[in-house]
């Protein structure tokens, strides 16, 4: 009972200065004192606020009389109602004291004044009695969580929650109250002290209480890691995991009051950052970033006069062993290219190509791995997070593989080689360069264009240099009313006088179609495929200037209209 008496005392005193016996807030000296000494507004406020003082007093003196009959159990929630009453009274007691300043504005209250500094200060005590109790109490409750079985710490651990909340609510009091003291020009001097001292020493256990949960923490995920599903282990986790967020909540508002008593919290709120790892913005102000950016520069300067020397050998290592392994690449491709020009195996340009990059790209990756391995940098696990990755990108490059596959399809059958004249995807051009990816081709008239390999081995593929040598097909014409067997003579001639076409095989000259113009011929010589266009190009020309000068001529398309008048053929009735 003794927990709850200050409530039931500090409102006794209070009656006992302001009112009569009977509860009704009418007969209250104070009320009437304040109607005769302020304007009525402020006096029926006044008056309301004593009488929710009164109410609150029977209603804890309702609730005191009822915890002599009932259980422990009964008895504690009791008590948590009676603390959440005394909690709902501090807004009025604290208007009480606005009002007081308000009066005092147009006149002294020197007796309200000293009803209103007695119930401050019975409220402040009573305030530091229900810190004290929830203070045991959460001990105890800890004590209780700390010997019951996994399954039930939980419970417990809200329990702790419950009570810390009540803690922490009692502690914002006392604050509002030495707050609102020095206000109405009261000297809590010491009070202001004792709870400085009493956050002080909270924020230290908080701090402490948080690191231990940190390493239950941290053990507990260790264990699970090595047996998971362990039931007990998870329900632990839990309870560890609550209690370190309970006292983190509970050390930012001890905190928060600190700050509001001008107290330096930097150091305190440093601390927890460092060891929670939380950033929130409730933590952070200019002293912590202060003292966090020292810390950090501090330790980075410590490290590198410590570490410096090794850390330095160890990048001199590192780039030493990849200028190694780069100078060795470029070494090995050109002795490789060396051994494909001297090797008797037909190999295209394009494989060759393929072959050296991909030989050169392995010995550098060995090379970079040889080197992280030096720094002492564990290839196990980057192994391993190599081959996970390779496996999620092999999954989301689906399309990227397919390429990789039809360019391993065509180094093998090797349709094309690079410098060939190809018409493949839609593209006629010339191959530039490929990859296992996709063919960059080069067309005639210079534009670059990268097609991937899948559209290509998908599809027809059509190369116009593959072969040494090309017949050049070509159509000429000459009227009806020529001379068949001198126009044969004439493109024979032309054909033999031509040093780039081929005697082996033979040329071909036909009469080919006897078209709606011309009568049209057929010239078919063999060339080099690099000679090709100069052949067209020139037999087209000695073929015109030939025939000008033989005078056979090349007919133009041309048609005979024949018109017909139908009226020229019906003869009148009146002539008949």
């Amino acid at each position: 009972m003794k927990v709850y008496r200050f409530l039931v005392m500090t409102i006794t005193i209070v009656l006992a200065l302001s009112l009569s016996p009977p509860v009704q807030a009418d007969d209250l000296a104070v009320g009437k004192a304040v109607k005769e000494q302020s304007s009525e507004n402020v006096g029926a406020e006044v008056n309301s606020l004593l009488k929710q003082i009164n109410l609150i007093v029977v209603e804890g003196k309702r609730l005191n009389s009822t915890m002599k009959t009932v259980t422990n159990e009964e008895r504690l929630v009791k008590k948590l109602q009676l603390a959440m009453l005394w909690r709902r009274s501090e807004k009025t007691v604290l208007l009480l004291a606005d009002n007081l300043l308000k009066l005092e504005k147009k006149k002294p209250q020197p007796e309200l004044r000293l009803q209103v500094e007695s119930i401050f200060r019975q409220a402040l005590t009573g305030a530091q009695s229900e810190i004290e109790y929830f203070d045991k109490r959460i001990d105890i409750v800890r004590e209780q969580r700390r010997a019951a079985p996994p399954d039930k710490r939980y419970a417990l651990q809200l329990r702790v929650d419950r009570l810390v909340g009540h803690l922490d609510a009692f502690l914002v009091m006392n604050f509002h109250l030495l707050e609102k003291m020095t206000q109405i020009g009261m000297d809590p001097k010491s009070e202001t002290t004792h709870l400085q001292q009493q956050l002080t020493a909270r924020v230290e256990e908080l701090f402490g209480r948080i690191s231990l949960s940190l390493v239950r923490v941290d053990d507990l995920e260790v264990e699970l890691k090595d047996i998971p599903g362990d039931a007990e282990a998870t329900k632990l986790l839990i309870v560890a995991r609550k209690s370190l967020d309970n006292n983190s909540e509970s050390m930012t508002k001890a905190l928060h009051l600190l700050d509001k008593m001008k107290v330096n919290t930097a150091d305190y709120r440093s601390r927890l950052v460092s060891t929670t790892q939380n950033f929130s913005s409730s933590l952070f102000n200019v002293g912590v970033v202060t003292r966090l950016l020292s810390k950090a520069s501090k330790a980075m300067f410590d490290g590198v006069v410590d570490r410096g020397p090794a850390v330095f050998m160890k990048i001199f290592l590192f780039g030493l062993i990849l200028y190694f392994f780069i100078f060795m690449t470029r070494l090995l491709r050109s002795g490789l290219e060396k051994v494909f020009d001297k090797s008797d195996m037909k190999f295209t340009r394009l494989a060759r190509e393929m072959f050296i990059t991909w030989i050169s790209r392995l010995v550098m990756i060995f090379g970079f791995v040889l080197a992280l391995s030096q720094v002492g940098i564990s290839l196990g696990p980057l192994l391993a997070g190599l081959g996970v990755a390779g496996f999620v990108v092999g999954f989301a490059l689906q399309d990227t593989l397919s390429n990789f596959a039809s360019g391993m399809m065509i180094l093998i059958y090797r349709p094309y080689d690079i410098g060939d004249l190809v018409d493949v995807g839609g593209v006629f051009g010339i191959v530039n360069r490929m990859n296992l990816v996709s063919t960059t081709l080069l067309t005639l008239d210079n534009q670059m264009i990268v097609i991937p390999n899948s559209k290509i081995w998908g599809d027809v593929i059509k190369n116009v240099t593959a072969q040494k040598t090309r017949r050049v097909d070509m159509v000429f014409g000459i009227s009806y009313s020529d001379d068949i067997p001198k126009a044969e003579a004439l493109f024979e001639e032309i054909l033999k006088a031509h040093d780039k076409i081929l005697k082996d095989p033979e040329p071909i000259i036909r009469l080919h179609e006897l078209g709606a113009s011309s009568v049209d011929f057929v010239v078919r010589p063999w060339v080099l495929v690099a000679d090709y266009w100069d052949v067209y190009w020139d037999v087209t020309r000695a073929v015109k200037l030939k025939c000008d000068a033989e005078g056979i001529s090349i007919p133009f398309p041309q048609r005979d209209v024949h018109i017909y008048n139908e009226n020229a053929l019906v003869v009148p009735a009146a002539e008949q």
